[in-house]
């Protein structure tokens, strides 16, 4: 395996068990929301955090696959990976 395609894979595997999290925390919030007003509050910023581990995960599993396959539009997807990842880090910078 081509060090790049263990990078993305290490890159894909995170954002899987990331957004595995997250979805699963989201789905805890919506059952508790009711008996636990407070966490209201904390939705909009789980629903982001959630939205983008999700185009995250989808986005490098896409260029793991074109990486492993060799196809020609995987630089393309490299690309639009660590695009997604500089948003990411953009999106939980301290401001």
């Amino acid at each position: 395996m081509r060090p790049l395609a263990v990078l993305n894979a290490i890159v894909f595997g995170s954002a899987t068990a990331i957004t595995f999290g997250l979805c699963g925390v989201l789905i805890i919030f919506l059952v508790l929301q009711g008996r636990h007003p407070e966490l209201t509050n904390e939705f909009p910023s789980l629903t982001r955090s959630a939205a983008m581990f999700i185009v995250l995960t989808v986005v490098s599993g896409l260029s793991l696959l074109g990486t492993l396959k060799g196809q020609r539009w995987r630089l393309i997807a490299q690309a639009a990976m660590w695009v997604t990842i500089a948003g990411t880090i953009l999106l939980y910078w301290p401001r």
